[in-house]
């Protein structure tokens, strides 16, 4: 491995814990609000779909031929269009989530954890640990992933079992109740966010180039997040039921407060909170690695270190501004989907097909 590449083993459990991020705590009250105690099924068919799409970036992989994203744009629209055009995907989309990203960490830490500490003291200590992360390289990210990511495994082991004696089983009963419709209807806002979020992982083709290595790490890093929403939400059902999870914002994070065995086993939700808290690192380091690379290349900067500091104040500042309540977010998650849509799938089919017309030499 170069200097500047990742191992399959790396990429995955970086993605895995970038997928697992902020979703885990958000999605779980929207599936049960749609799905019921059938949404740990949701799960299931958003990784199903996952899965269908892997091919078609697995491709864009292959035509990237080791270069950039935005250099494979180049290639597809001229240097101008391409430049522009990354421009506006850098903005429109990672660099978006990464605003969102942003705000999920300051409400959750404020609503939850420590409701009186203002929550900009909050997104900068976060992010004095990510831009000492950006700044020390995507090989040191990649080795990083792989120490981090064996505790997240273990805390989640440890309150799964935990929780085993506060399970009813019978708040997963009767299979399929309404039908298939709720499911696929509820499989769409976990699609959406985060897997659709895929497509962002093309910008580190150049630090894994073989376009097989890539689907490799794509598969194993979804498989590992999966398994993990999956036993969350059966978990999550059977501790809660179907009708208090869709009336909690954070149900993945409220069950663990349940967790009582004696008078000195409890008082898990600290632990949830780590276990949160070290994934949605990676997850900002990723989605701020990426706009920070795609527009530093766009614009032709001699360093991407000095678009750091300035992209980062400007997304803690809309960050307080992105949403005004969580009614709000509840409406807008509404919306996302199709959204992501249009970036996860519509824009790389639009990709492959020009670059099979374009790049056939």
């Amino acid at each position: 491995m170069n200097n500047r590449g990742l191992t399959v083993r790396q990429f995955a459990l970086w993605m895995a814990m970038y997928q697992i991020g902020s979703a885990y705590l958000l999605i779980p009250s929207g599936l049960a609000t749609v799905a019921g105690h059938d949404a740990w099924l949701c799960v299931v068919v958003a990784i199903g779909i996952q899965y269908l799409l892997v091919p078609l970036l697995t491709a864009l992989a292959g035509q990237m031929r080791g270069n950039s994203f935005v250099q494979y744009l180049r290639r597809l629209f001229g240097n101008t269009s391409g430049s522009v055009l990354s421009i506006l995907f850098v903005f429109l989309f990672p660099y978006l989530i990464f605003i969102f990203t942003l705000r999920n960490l300051s409400d959750f830490i404020t609503t939850s954890v420590m409701p009186l500490t203002p929550p900009y003291v909050l997104l900068a200590l976060m992010l004095v640990a990510v831009v000492f992360a950006l700044r020390s390289g995507v090989p040191t990210i990649g080795r990083s992933s792989e120490i981090l990511f064996l505790f997240l495994p273990a805390i989640f082991l440890l309150v799964a079992l935990s929780l085993l004696s506060e399970t009813h089983w019978h708040n997963l009963a009767p299979f399929l109740e309404y039908g298939w419709k709720p499911i696929l209807l509820g499989s769409f806002p976990l699609l959406a966010f985060p897997y659709l979020e895929t497509v962002l992982f093309l910008f580190l083709v150049p630090h894994i180039p073989e376009s097989v290595n890539w689907r490799k790490a794509v598969c194993l890093g979804s498989a590992l997040s999966g398994t993990m929403y999956l036993l969350m939400m059966l978990i999550t059902t059977a501790a809660l039921s179907e009708g208090v999870m869709a009336n909690l914002t954070f149900a993945s994070y409220f069950v663990v407060r349940t967790i009582a065995i004696g008078d000195f086993f409890q008082r898990f939700e600290i632990v949830i909170t780590i276990f949160w808290y070290t994934s949605i690192f990676f997850r900002l380091v990723f989605l701020l690695q990426v706009s920070i690379q795609g527009l530093s290349e766009a614009f032709a900067l001699r360093s991407k270190d000095t678009l750091i500091i300035p992209l980062v104040l400007i997304a803690i500042v809309f960050s307080g501004m992105i949403w005004t309540n969580m009614a709000f977010l509840i409406e807008f998650m509404q919306v996302w989907p199709m959204y992501a849509m249009i970036f996860g799938i519509a824009l790389p089919i639009l990709f492959w097909i020009i670059g099979k017309v374009r790049l056939r030499s």
